[in-house]
């Protein structure tokens, strides 16, 4: 790597020392390290106690790092010209990647041995997110896409933030040197081109945030380019804060408001649901307010105490903000491994406090031999020496990214190897492994380990699902149109068409419904949106699923399937009892009156808790099943009137044999996660789907096949 990369004209080198006079001051800011222990310290509080709230302390800690940042890479680049990468990166793998690579490699070694086997490949899959610093994006592709890979709560969640940091880390020296590189070649300062840089990019990323909020609440928390804008808010504070100092009167009036507006976001606002969109400007103005209201730091005088800036440039906010990186990097694998743990969906007052102080602990651990030597290290190496240490630390750091992506690529690859394609029963015996053939003969199953085993099992979905012909769940642009997955078997005079459609729960029969096809001669269709069901349209919000929804009778009407087959009822997976949505019967008659059969399957019962996990746990086939009580006494689709060319169809005894349900039936696994089936018992299916058939719809079966 060259010594140092310059974005400046080297002919130009006469202006650097006009425009260094323009660029901010390094000064030390008690208060402004005060406030990030506080919001830090508000982030931990608010997982441990706050049932679930969001603080607003993220977004301070974001604003933060883009005002400390911002300052420094402009300070060096518009006094020197220059940017020395070497250092910069140096500096950024002791203060930011040790302790996270810490943090990291104790908890994925912790998550090993306390998580179920289930759960390792995507405990190594976020490890490695984490470790490079996309695990925002990691999280949005394994717990927000339609079949999920990993919905369960990651120990590695709270990353996301450390990415869209990180993130920020890698761009942020090109706006600095395209600014001091834009100012040599204008009347203006690198100052002031650096905040239009800024107040450009803020703009972008707000209406990005504006418009993903629209489409996908969750993926628009995550993202980094909805984030942005609130790193160069604190950019632009860096800037021109300094410039912008209260009246003497006002400033200690604005100062306590500010703080109010800190202490107060996460009690006033749902963050999880308005953040990052302008809501977000209540923490951060409340930073603003505070800084504003602090005694400028080029006079030497100090805040009084009974000013907001005074109270928190006291000892106990700016030790905690010295211990505030490890305290957030600990307190959440502690919060989820105590969860997992206990069994248990929340905290007791007794766990919260237990990890509140195991977490300050580490904290000051971390602080006090990992952080404080590492800085002490880069604020005592000068000359050439420096530069060979320097080159080692850096080389050391790359290793360590090197090695651990590699290695936790090469784990997940071979605990998780691609599905192939194909049935999933070929090849294997039927009579270890009848499924639910042995729910109709009166012998037991054979005492061997089930079929499939659980490593990688939530990755095993259907055909279908593995192509790119269906729709996510969420409002992505686009996503509410109604795509279909063709048949890849399609006979060339095929004597039947058969629609799958709706949610994934009509998707998870394919298996069952090609191997029907291929011995009757039918073309297999699927038309899905993750978590769309056939309900009423909500005219008051209207969302892609309604779109989805409005526009699927159009299709049918183009394909003219013979039979469209759907869920017709719902179990919670929750608390409550099967039901049928409502409005929906005003979609099937949108259905047959497409010109199609409609076959409406009784709904599969659903888990409040990831099946596969509950086995791997060591719980038993009974226990970890869905409870049958969640079915409604009497099958709702028996009490309708349906339309015509409407059929129903009711397989709940070969889920919940006399009444009871079982998470593994005939040596076979029924379950991939808390609800969907897997590959393999559907597959065991068939038989009693094409007897429940013959019965249900004989006009499906052509006389030859009778």
């Amino acid at each position: 790597m060259p010594r140092l990369i310059s974005a400046l004209d080297t002919a130009a080198s006469g202006a650097v020392e006009p425009a260094a006079r323009a660029l901010p001051q390094r000064l030390h800011r008690p208060e402004l390290h005060g406030l990030r222990g506080l919001a830090i310290a508000g982030v931990v509080l608010f997982h441990l106690f706050g049932a679930g709230r969001v603080s607003g302390g993220i977004d301070i800690f974001l604003a933060i790092s883009g005002f400390l940042f911002t300052a420094m890479l402009l300070r060096e680049a518009g006094s020197t010209g220059k940017i020395d990468f070497l250092r910069y990166f140096v500096r950024l793998a002791k203060r930011i990647l040790a302790p996270a690579a810490l943090v990291i490699a104790v908890t994925t070694f912790a998550g090993l041995l306390l998580l179920p086997l289930t759960r390792h490949a995507q405990l190594i899959a976020e490890a490695r997110a984490s470790l490079l610093y996309f695990e925002n994006f990691e999280l949005i592709r394994s717990q927000l896409s339609y079949e999920a890979a990993g919905a369960e709560t990651s120990p590695f969640q709270h990353f996301w933030s450390l990415s869209v940091q990180g993130q920020f880390y890698l761009i942020w020296p090109a706006v600095a040197l395209l600014a001091v590189w834009l100012a040599r070649r204008s009347r203006f300062s690198p100052t002031v081109t650096m905040a239009t840089l800024i107040v450009l990019l803020m703009i972008a990323s707000f209406a990005a945030a504006l418009v993903m909020q629209q489409q996908n609440q969750a993926e628009a928390y995550l993202l980094t380019q909805t984030r942005i804008w609130e790193l160069g808010f604190g950019g632009l504070l860096a800037l021109l804060g300094a410039r912008f100092v209260l009246p003497h009167g006002a400033r200690t009036a604005a100062g306590w408001l500010g703080l109010g507006l800190v202490i107060s976001c996460g009690f006033v606002l749902d963050g999880a649901a308005l953040f990052p969109g302008p809501w977000a400007l209540w923490p951060l103005a409340g930073m603003a307010l505070i800084l504003a209201s602090a005694t400028p730091p080029s006079s030497g005088q100090k805040d009084p105490r009974r000013t907001a800036a005074g109270l928190l440039s006291t000892a106990p906010f700016t030790r905690l903000g010295d211990i505030a990186y490890g305290l957030f990097l600990w307190h959440w694998p502690l919060l989820i491994f105590t969860l997992d743990f206990r069994g248990a969906s929340g905290l007791t007052l007794t766990d919260s406090v237990s990890v509140l102080a195991l977490s300050l602990l580490l904290g000051w651990v971390t602080h006090r031999f990992v952080e404080q030597p590492l800085a002490r290290t880069s604020s005592t190496e000068s000359g050439p020496g420096a530069r060979r240490a320097a080159g080692k630390t850096l080389a050391l750091a790359a290793s360590t990214l090197i090695v651990g992506g590699l290695g936790a690529t090469i784990y997940v690859q071979m605990t998780t190897s691609p599905q192939q394609d194909g049935l999933a029963m070929a090849g294997v015996d039927r009579m270890l492994y009848p499924g639910a053939d042995i729910i109709d003969t009166d012998r037991s199953a054979r005492d061997v380990e089930f079929y499939p085993d659980l490593s990688g099992i939530s990755r095993r979905v259907p055909e279908y699902a593995r192509t790119d012909c269906h729709q996510p769940t969420g409002d992505q642009p686009g996503s509410g149109e109604v795509l279909v997955c063709e048949d890849p078997a399609q006979p060339e005079n095929p004597s039947k068409t058969i629609m799958l459609a709706g949610g994934s729960h009509a998707g998870h029969w394919h298996n069952a419904w090609i191997i029907l096809a291929e011995k009757h001669n039918w073309e297999v269709l699927v038309s899905t949106k993750g978590g769309c069901v056939f309900r009423g349209l909500d005219t008051e919000d209207p969302n892609t699923c309604d779109e989805w929804l409005t526009g699927f009778p159009d299709v049918v009407a183009d394909r003219q399937p013979d039979l469209v087959v759907t869920p017709g009822t719902a179990i919670p997976r929750e608390s409550g009892t099967e039901s049928v949505h409502e409005g929906a019967p005003d979609q099937w008659d949108a259905i047959t009156g497409a010109g199609t059969d409609l076959l409406l399957v009784r709904g599969t019962p659903r888990q409040t808790q990831n099946v596969p996990d509950c086995l791997a746990d060591g719980g038993d086939s009974i226990e970890c099943a869905p409870e049958y009580e969640k079915y409604a006494d009497v099958n709702p689709l028996n009490e309708l009137d349906l339309p015509e060319n409407t059929y129903s169809l009711d397989l709940t005894e070969h889920f919940c044999p006399a009444q009871e349900c079982s998470a593994v039936i005939g040596n076979i696994l029924v379950y991939r996660d808390s609800h969907h089936l897997t590959n393999e018992y559907v597959e065991t299916m068939v038989p009693h789907l094409e007897r429940e058939l013959r019965e249900s719809v004989p006009g499906l079966f052509s006389p030859q096949a009778s």
